[in-house]
């Protein structure tokens, strides 16, 4: 660290002693290497562009919802001709089911009043579910 030119960080890993993998590592690796080597070059080549393909969508995912955050898509499309009565009707469409699902009884309770604790409830049955399941996964590794 006191020479300037030096750097610091390979002082250190000079300082350190090499680490040994453990003795199941290495028929692990070799095994995936011989079972990638035994498919076809083309099956190959689509595996890895598959990943570039996962990671391209998720990039242009991200960027949209960027956009979303920076651009009001109602007042984007509100400039196009015809589309300011679409979006007129939307929050009207939205607004009538609303209010037929809050007027609408079944045994004196309101529709909305019955769906709400269901959609609520099976949405905490799914996470919990899904915990479990990776909790499982997790464990049996």
């Amino acid at each position: 660290m006191s020479d300037p030119k030096k750097d610091w960080l390979e002082e250190e890993l000079e300082n350190h002693p090499d680490l040994e993998a453990p003795r199941t590592l290495l028929p692990n690796v070799m095994k995936r290497v011989h079972q990638r080597a035994r498919k076809p070059w083309w099956t190959r080549q689509a595996e890895s562009r598959a990943d570039l393909l996962h990671s391209f969508v998720l990039a242009i995912s991200l960027l949209m919802m960027g956009l979303l955050f920076v651009v009001n898509p109602a007042q984007l499309f509100s400039h196009v001709p015809g589309a300011s009565s679409l979006l007129g009707l939307i929050p009207l469409l939205a607004e009538a089911a609303k209010a037929g699902l809050s007027q609408a009884k079944v045994f004196n309770f309101s529709v909305l009043a019955l769906l709400a604790p269901a959609i609520v409830l099976s949405y905490l049955l799914l996470v919990g579910t899904a915990c479990a399941i990776q909790r499982l996964a997790s464990t049996r590794k």
